[in-house]
């Protein structure tokens, strides 16, 4: 690799970028772990006592707002987005093994997951409950889709 002045820095040439690895993914397993991810939420977010708390905390009525395919198509589409690009970096980082993907998916759940719940939590203010459920949510969630990314050829 070497690198190029600029005036403002310096360019890398002859690396990697992460875009570089799509050709490697396998999409099938992408999809698995975005279907995984999807099927692990909605009985996360369903079975109580966490879905009656995680309802009373963000003060949500089951039955009242929008029709449930305005909820559910983007939510899978944001999944399966979020799934290649943890498969992009599993990819990059060579991960092949159960252990390298539940370390990459718990780094990505605590880093990502809970530091988003917590910040989303001190400006919405729904409680304690509310950041916990959904950050516990994204460490297990993230893992999950790590580890099929990782390990599936």
């Amino acid at each position: 690799m070497r690198s190029v002045g600029l005036g403002l820095g310096t360019l890398r040439t002859g690396g990697n970028m992460i875009f570089d690895y799509f050709a490697d993914l396998n999409w099938l397993a992408v999809l698995v772990a975005a279907i995984a991810w999807f099927v692990f939420s909605a009985i996360w977010y369903s079975i109580p006592p966490l879905s009656n708390a995680w309802q009373r905390a963000a003060k949500i009525t089951p039955g009242e707002g929008p029709p449930l395919a305005m909820i559910l198509i983007p939510t899978f589409i944001g999944y399966f987005v979020t799934s290649i690009v943890i498969a992009l970096i599993a990819t990059a980082i060579s991960g092949d093994d159960v252990v390298n993907g539940l370390a990459l998916g718990v780094a990505l759940g605590v880093g990502f997951g809970v530091v988003g719940a917590v910040v989303a939590q001190m400006y919405e203010q729904k409680g304690s409950s509310y950041w916990l459920i959904n950050g516990l949510n994204a460490v297990i969630a993230y893992s999950i889709v790590a580890v099929i990314v990782t390990v599936w050829d």
